[in-house]
């Protein structure tokens, strides 16, 4: 019978030999704690290979033990295979919603997937196009009775979701879906737990061009969101160059502890700085992207939309956050 609990001490290297003792000494469901003396654990390295080697639930507690120790705690999961989970938050897409699903679920993926489709009560054919998959074993449909914004369909199909690993797809077509390959590639050889799909292009920064009268709408939109990552960057100390990308793609554990807002758009900051201040920061990969103007339905609000992370960059990233790890808590 294995123990409830195992402790590595501060001066033990943490190697891959190290957690496999660890893991095989444990019972179900029992406990690891990593000590750690005058150092936070680096999640790019060590964090990947505590996910590898079957923990879940890792949490940094500070504090523990005397001034200037920190300790890791996680849980011994089940070792089982990388299925990822795509997202889908649907809502007045009738145009594209049918053609994206198909596309999505008829290409071949390099890794088992799943689709939890979204749809909150769209005021035209949104839902009855998604209803059309709702018999497929690789679908699950999330009916909403009535919407409460891109963020919380996101967070709500992820309480649907049975993967390890998340990835958010918008129901427009901006974006690429065969760019999956390459995002999902660092993911699958245990490089990061944390993926980008990045709109930048450093020959030329205007991601977004729209035509006719409207033209610039699409320049406020470049400008701002300039500024905005500039913000976000300064805020949180890293040097993202598309931190609002919808292309996010990360295992399932970099949630552990985290009481999210979601709301609407405000998710895009929110998750990348829950994220980063945890000490999961992302790597960046391009892609490609063709922006949609307002008249094929972009739903940005070009005051309220800044306004809500602006809100959101203050409340992830300066207001006093405690994460409820159960059994201990960390600023």
């Amino acid at each position: 019978m294995g123990a409830d609990l195992y402790t590595i001490k501060p001066d033990t290297e943490i190697t891959g030999k190290v957690l496999d003792e660890a893991y095989d000494a444990l019972d179900t469901g029992g406990r690891l704690e990593i000590v750690r003396k005058g150092k936070k654990i680096n999640f790019q390295r060590e964090g990947i290979m505590l996910i590898k080697a079957g923990f879940i639930n890792i949490a940094q507690v500070a504090g523990t033990g005397g001034n200037g120790q920190y300790m890791i705690s996680c849980a011994k999961g089940e070792r089982r295979d990388k299925l990822l989970s795509v997202i889908v938050p649907l809502y007045n897409e009738e145009a594209t919603a049918g053609l994206l699903l198909d596309k999505l679920l008829n290409r071949k993926w390099n890794m088992p997937v799943e689709f939890v489709i979204v749809e909150s009560n769209s005021r035209d054919r949104t839902r009855e196009i998604a209803m059309q998959y709702k018999d497929r074993e690789d679908v699950v449909l999330v009916l909403e009775d009535k919407p409460g914004g891109k963020g919380n369909g996101v967070l709500n199909g992820i309480k649907h979701a049975s993967g390890n690993y998340i990835a958010i797809q918008d129901g427009d077509l901006e974006y690429d879906v065969e760019d999956y390959d390459k995002l999902l590639k660092p993911l699958i050889n245990d490089e990061t737990l944390f993926v980008l799909g990045s709109r930048y292009n450093k020959d030329d920064w205007h991601m977004r061009k729209f035509s006719g009268s409207r033209a610039w709408l699409a320049e406020y939109l470049n400008l701002g969101q300039t500024l905005l990552t500039w913000l976000l960057n300064t805020a949180c100390g890293c040097r993202l160059q598309d931190p609002f990308t919808m292309y996010k793609i990360f295992h399932r554990d970099c949630m552990y502890g985290v009481n999210f807002v979601g709301g609407n758009f405000g998710l895009d900051w929110e998750l990348v700085i829950r994220f980063i201040r945890k000490g999961y920061v992302p790597v960046e990969l391009p892609i490609s992207y063709k922006a949609r103007s307002y008249e094929e339905g972009k739903h940005i609000a070009l005051i309220g939309t800044p306004i809500e992370g602006l809100k959101m960059l203050w409340h992830s990233r300066f207001a006093s956050q405690v994460y409820d790890y159960g059994d201990g808590h960390v600023n």
